[in-house]
């Protein structure tokens, strides 16, 4: 190769690429490099899948385009060595401030191309939602059901132990019998 060809070539050329198909079958070239940061799609490629766009690589249903758009964000930022630990603390804190539906789909499609260091940072960003919450506060932020009757709500609430049971636990005098749960034998 010639000096004029190398300065042709662009480094970008050089780069490998592979073939990804989402579940709507739209297929995305991504940078090997970056796509090789999550095992699923890494698995993938040593099987001899993605090496073009007649062959991509079948991701799992949970991952579309805007799922893949935002794991291939945070592939790119995170597979850079050198960052410093605020700088990656810095981009994580960024990265979550979704909306909670967003940030649900975005820890399965995670999980689904397991890529457990995006999420175990969803799970902790879900779990502060949570944090602290009613069971109907946390219903309502996921638009759960409403899933136990009456009848079950108030029996949960029934406490059946004996003021007695209850002064012999707490004075330490309840012979190895959890509040009257075991029957006499």
């Amino acid at each position: 190769m010639t000096e004029a060809d190398s300065e042709i070539i662009k480094p970008e050329m050089l780069k490998a690429y592979v073939w990804l198909e989402t579940s709507d079958d739209s297929i995305q070239q991504v940078e090997q490099e970056v796509a090789m940061y999550c095992p699923f799609i890494c698995q993938e490629i040593h099987s001899g899948m993605g090496s073009s766009k007649n062959y991509p690589i079948s991701l799992p249903s949970r991952v579309n385009p805007p799922m893949l758009s935002l794991i291939l964000d945070y592939c790119r930022f995170h597979q850079v060595p050198g960052r410093s630990n605020k700088e990656r603390k810095s981009f994580d804190e960024k990265f979550v401030r979704m909306d909670t539906k967003r940030l649900c789909e975005l820890t399965s499609a995670a999980d689904s191309l397991q890529l457990k260091p995006l999420v175990d940072l969803t799970s902790r960003a879900l779990a502060r939602v949570i944090e602290g919450r009613t069971p109907e506060e946390i219903r309502e932020i996921f638009h759960l059901p409403d899933d136990l009757t009456e009848n079950v709500e108030e029996e949960e609430h029934a406490d059946e132990r004996s003021v007695d049971d209850l002064l012999s636990f707490i004075n330490g005098d309840n012979d190895d019998n959890m509040f009257g749960l075991y029957p006499e034998l």
